[in-house]
């Protein structure tokens, strides 16, 4: 049990005070002699006392009741049982034109078909950005897409960026504020995970039912190397699913090395047991859709509310019952012959 105004508790000394000073008897009335007076004994006496007494409790449960005495919390959860994903958009330049409306058509029509999923949105450029939080909200996912737009944040492809602010999306709940963006962020960014990062993986263990689709041009050309976040994906058990169309505009990027990048991103995306799927265009994602319903759905806590009881009714009750007595006792009891 706790209290929502403990303060309050403080008029219980009121209640000690008011006892001690009460406990000796004291005569209003003086007499020059009391000899020939009958001095009240037994239950008359008794009596006589039960006004005081009664105030005294009255003030001792009206204390506990101002406190507002409460159960302690429960809590309820709101589950279903689904997905919880990220689709990470391509906003650089080269995804200038049809390429971008192509991939929101695609986008939307993909959120419109998981009912039972929760789905969140990122974009990524020269810099990566959460546009909205999974959610199972249709037309809050639908509105978040309409407002992107290519170049957004920057010309350039940073993938990498782009998974790694999914996979903080995806886990922001485990995080709480225990653990910082920026640490995690610096302890990838090395040939293996840093202890900060094996800290939070340790911490809030593997992901059965997180994924990332990530849609792009396959070429990064900023930003950290998107081995690094893939890395940090598999240790959490996030699968990302990479869906790529060829650029629809120059990428800055060699040939050769243009192939290696996208060797590399193939394989980070299998480690995490993603798949790698290239289309001529965004519209061939539709046949990409049956691998993420084979992913089990498994519980999702979309809520926690926590409950409380309050029970100041009973000390309330307790408080009229001894001030209606304080009150019975002195107008009609004591007034009885």
């Amino acid at each position: 049990m706790n209290f929502a105004n403990p303060f309050a508790l403080l008029l219980i000394p009121l209640f000690f005070i008011l006892l001690s000073l009460f406990r000796g008897e004291r005569r209003y009335v003086e007499y020059s002699s009391t000899a020939n007076l009958n001095e009240v004994r037994g239950f008359g006496k008794i009596l006589l006392r039960l006004p005081r007494r009664f105030l005294l409790f009255a003030i001792l449960f009206a204390s506990v009741a101002v406190a507002r005495p409460q159960t302690s919390y429960q809590e309820t959860e709101f589950v279903l049982q689904g997905r919880e994903m990220i689709l990470a958009i391509d906003t650089s330049f080269s995804m200038t034109g049809k390429a971008m409306q192509a991939i929101k058509n695609a986008v939307k029509d993909f959120a419109k078909k998981r009912v039972n999923d929760l789905i969140g949105i990122t974009i990524y450029g020269t810099d990566a950005a959460l546009i909205v939080l999974p959610t199972n909200e249709y037309s809050l996912i639908e509105k978040s897409v309409d407002r992107i737009d290519a170049s957004q944040i920057g010309y350039r492809t940073a993938i990498g960026e782009g998974i790694f602010t999914s996979i903080t999306a995806l886990i922001e709940k485990e995080m709480g504020n225990k653990f910082e963006i920026r640490k995690i962020r610096d302890s990838i960014n090395k040939r293996q995970l840093g202890e900060y990062a094996l800290s939070l993986v340790r911490e809030i263990g593997t992901q059965k039912n997180k994924l990332i689709i990530l849609f792009t041009d396959g070429i990064y050309n900023v930003g950290i190397d998107p081995e690094r976040p893939l890395r940090l994906a598999q240790r959490l058990g996030i699968r990302v699913h990479v869906i790529t169309v060829n650029p629809s505009a120059e990428t800055g990027v060699e040939p050769n090395q243009a192939a290696e990048r996208i060797a590399a991103l193939k394989k980070g995306a299998e480690s995490t047991g993603g798949h790698y799927f290239e289309g001529e265009k965004y519209e061939d994602v539709q046949r990409f859709y049956n691998e993420v319903d084979k992913i089990e759905a498994d519980k999702i806590v979309i809520e926690t509310v926590s409950k409380k009881r309050d029970i100041f009714f009973y000390p309330a009750m307790a408080s009229l019952f001894f001030l209606l007595g304080m009150i019975a006792v002195e107008n009609i009891w004591l007034k009885i012959p």
